[in-house]
């Protein structure tokens, strides 16, 4: 296992600095509040092109606050007290002319983002929060979720994929040539951030292969003790209906049970794959994207869905 560059003050894994280091290196800081010699909150953040922004593949990103600032004081007097952190926090930002980050979902106090001329909007994950009875888990899967797993499982089987990173990638654009797209974020990145998680025990890849070997679908996760994170995936375009990206995520969830206290699809807006998540019976949670641009950028950002659907691309 390489050494593991880590801290205690994160909320996830994307928060650690190993990880920071793998998808935005040299191009990170991290703002910090202390009171005399102790931490108590700290705001990881990445530098792209004059931009403050969350890394590529990185879901959130912060506010890590110390326990105490967060119990329930008479009056909420807690929250006046983050309030006062967040914004010294901000003040520690480095000028920049725009600022696009989507805090981690223990981040549920956002007001003093507002206040400080940011938007706030909200994105949306499902997550199942406690794995400690498999049972009780499979029994809030859907119905559908359940036929397809049970169709799968009759002539593939789950595999692990080692550090088979050229499969992963395969599989993944396939998945985006069929959209006419080709990898969002390059092989290069992707690469390198399975093969870092996968040294510093924090990934794993799981396979779909039929009776010949072959490979229908592959999955990625990324992990910490607190939660295990769908983050990749990609499927050969001619078993699209074979149910094996069902059957992987049933087997995802078996694994993210032995490493993780919950499992979490990580987020989509695009109806389809929500639809999906959604039958795998964990609970919706909520991230803020918090922004402050120029006028313009807001205006392209409140259009693109509107452009997006009339040229026809998921949103």
């Amino acid at each position: 296992m390489t050494e593991a560059k880590t801290t205690p003050y994160a909320n996830s894994v994307f928060e650690q600095p190993w990880w920071l280091d793998t998808v935005a290196p040299g191009a990170w800081g991290e703002a910090l509040v202390r009171d005399g010699d102790r931490l108590i909150a700290r705001l990881p953040y990445c530098v792209d092109h004059g931009r403050l922004c969350n890394p590529v593949y990185t879901q959130t990103l912060g506010i890590w606050m110390a326990e105490e600032l967060k119990q329930f004081q008479r009056g909420n007097s807690q929250l006046h007290r983050q309030k006062e952190v967040i914004a010294e926090l901000l003040s520690q930002l480095p000028r920049a002319r725009e600022i696009e980050m989507t805090l981690d979902a223990s981040q549920a106090y956002v007001l003093p983002f507002r206040w400080n001329g940011f938007r706030i909007e909200p994105s949306f994950s499902y997550r199942i929060k406690d794995l400690s009875d498999l049972d009780e888990v499979r029994s809030r899967f859907g119905k559908t979720v359940n036929k397809n797993i049970k169709a799968a499982g009759r002539t593939l089987r789950v595999t692990d994929g080692g550090d088979d990173c050229e499969t992963l990638l395969r599989m993944m654009e396939a998945t985006y040539a069929r959209q006419k797209r080709g990898l969002p974020n390059g092989r290069e990145i992707t690469e390198r951030i399975v093969r870092q998680a996968l040294e510093h025990e924090a990934g794993k890849l799981l396979f779909a292969r039929d009776q010949d070997g072959v490979v229908h679908s592959a999955l990625f996760l990324l992990y910490d003790q607190n939660v295990c994170y769908y983050l990749l995936s990609g499927q050969d375009p001619r078993y699209r209906s074979d149910g094996s990206i069902n059957l992987l995520l049933a087997s995802a969830v078996d694994f993210a049970a032995g490493v993780s206290a919950a499992f979490d699809f990580e987020g989509s807006m695009i109806e389809g794959i929500e639809n999906l998540f959604r039958q795998f019976g964990g609970e919706i949670v909520t991230n803020y994207r918090v922004s402050r641009q120029s006028l313009v950028r807001e205006a392209a950002e409140l259009l693109k869905p509107r452009i997006k659907k009339l040229i026809g691309y998921k949103i």
